[in-house]
């Protein structure tokens, strides 16, 4: 997860001071760099009604009045984090994938005391970021979070809210980052939206006034947006599963399947639909080299209708693959609801440790260390994965001994009160070797004490016989 680093930020905004190489009188530049070098470290900002302006804002401000008396060029272009893709990353750590393909549009709304402007734009057909910025002359009540109306047309737009972070500069300026995709509601490549903002901290507060209302061309072309025609079905229990087609953008990998009702089943039965409770279709997706791409979202819609086949849609988005990814594979299974069953034994600290899971996959504890100031885990799994960050085993502590037996037995809320989960710290991917191999990383363990693991078996029917290969060079 990426974490504000404030004294990066700072260093930024100094370095971009005082590594420029700018002639300028000696005194002028000496007494500037004092003050940079001197300045209180910047707080991050939450609340600021308040009139108050950071002191490192405060001496940039000194430092750009006195170089604008010899510089006046200079002081008008001095850096600080402006609302662009790459000056955020640079200062906060997000928005690195927006920037190759951003767009300058550079579009201002006001109303009331309060500017948004909106710089840079990135669209690849299936996901929508802005970088902007936000002055107001009273300040602000809260980080804000854009949630917008976005509109096509006369209709409203669905998406998945992705990012949504940034900073605040001084107490009347905050620049961010906000991201959408686009998976049930899908835009043309090339577009026209509105783009209405009326509330500045994610509230919902109807469509009107429309208080900073942007109408924003969008054109995906060259983004690499490609749609997979598919048409495959397959039976599992009573229902057929149709996936339709599959869109590849450089960011995002979406899948669009339909559930119907087999054939003989009595039409004249009433359609319920899909139900939360049923049996989904989900996938896991591995490009060429067998990484796999990481699960985004599920979104379920149902078709509540007499005498018709189809029980609703599934729409699946995942990451979009690497750069060098020349196809992915599709591998289908059906999540088998109310199967949450865990697996939980007693850690192996001496000897390798096999845990087999239901589906046939399993986890290898090859090596624990414990170490003075840190424990070290080497771990293959030998099975599907849905992400890379994400292994779906845990570990825990705890001084009452039960039997194996007892182990799988006990619920997961009992489990949680006679046991403390231990924070994994680090996860290191180091490559294939028939299955993932990680090295994850837990604080300091006593090495003469008991530890547990705790592994998700949910019943998945892996449905090896309908992967799909896409290519993604056609």
């Amino acid at each position: 997860m990426n974490k504000f680093d404030k004294d990066k930020f700072n260093k930024i905004i100094k370095d971009k001071v005082s590594d420029n190489k700018i002639e300028i009188p000696d005194n002028i530049k000496s007494n500037a760099l004092k003050i940079l070098n001197s300045l209180p470290e910047r707080e991050t900002k939450r609340k600021s009604k308040s009139r108050k302006v950071s002191g490192l804002v405060a001496g940039i401000i000194i430092c750009t009045l006195g170089f604008n008396m010899f510089m006046p060029a200079y002081a008008e272009s001095l850096p600080i984090i402006g609302p662009t893709f790459k000056s955020i990353n640079e200062a906060i750590g997000i928005g690195d994938k927006y920037i190759k393909g951003s767009k300058d549009i550079n579009i201002s709304k006001s109303y009331k005391d309060t500017t948004m402007t909106i710089k840079n734009i990135y669209y690849d057909g299936v996901e929508l970021a802005i970088a902007y910025e936000l002055k107001s002359e009273e300040g602000f009540d809260d980080k804000p979070i854009i949630f917008p109306i976005i509109k096509s047309g006369f209709k409203n737009i669905n998406y998945d809210n992705e990012e949504n972070d940034g900073e605040f500069i001084d107490d009347n300026t905050y620049v961010g980052l906000a991201s959408y995709a686009f998976t049930k509601d899908e835009l043309s490549d090339k577009t026209k939206i509105e783009f209405i903002v009326n509330d500045l901290y994610g509230n919902w507060t109807g469509y009107y006034p429309k208080k900073f209302s942007f109408k924003i061309s969008l054109d995906a072309k060259d983004m690499g947006k490609k749609e997979h025609a598919i048409n495959k079905e397959f039976i599992y229990g009573n229902r057929i599963y149709k996936i339709r087609k599959v869109i590849t953008s450089k960011l995002n990998t979406i899948i669009y399947a339909d559930i119907l009702k087999e054939d003989n089943l009595d039409k004249s039965i009433e359609n319920n639909g899909l139900r939360g409770t049923d049996d989904q279709l989900r996938f896991f997706i591995v490009d060429d080299m067998g990484m796999p791409l990481e699960t985004g979202s599920l979104s379920l819609s149902s078709n509540i209708k007499l005498n018709q086949s189809l029980l609703g849609n599934s729409t699946i988005r995942f990451r979009g693959a690497s750069e060098v990814a020349e196809s992915i594979t599709l591998i289908p299974y059906i999540y088998i609801y109310g199967s949450g069953k865990n697996i939980k034994g007693k850690i192996d600290k001496e000897n390798e440790m096999i845990i087999d899971l239901d589906t046939g996959e399993k986890y290898i504890i090859e090596n624990i260390d414990f170490k003075e100031d840190k424990t070290i885990i080497d771990i293959k799994a030998k099975k599907y994965l849905s992400s890379l960050k994400y292994l779906n085993i845990s570990f825990w502590s705890g001084d009452n001994e039960l039997e194996d037996e007892e182990l799988n037995n006990i619920s997961i809320e009992d489990w949680s009160k006679i046991k403390r989960e231990i924070e994994i710290e680090d996860i290191k991917f180091n490559g294939m070797d028939d299955g993932y191999n990680f090295t994850l990383t837990l604080p300091a363990l006593d090495s003469s004490k008991e530890y547990y693991f705790l592994v998700d078996n949910t019943k998945k029917i892996i449905l090896e016989d309908e992967k799909i290969t896409i290519d993604l060079e056609k």
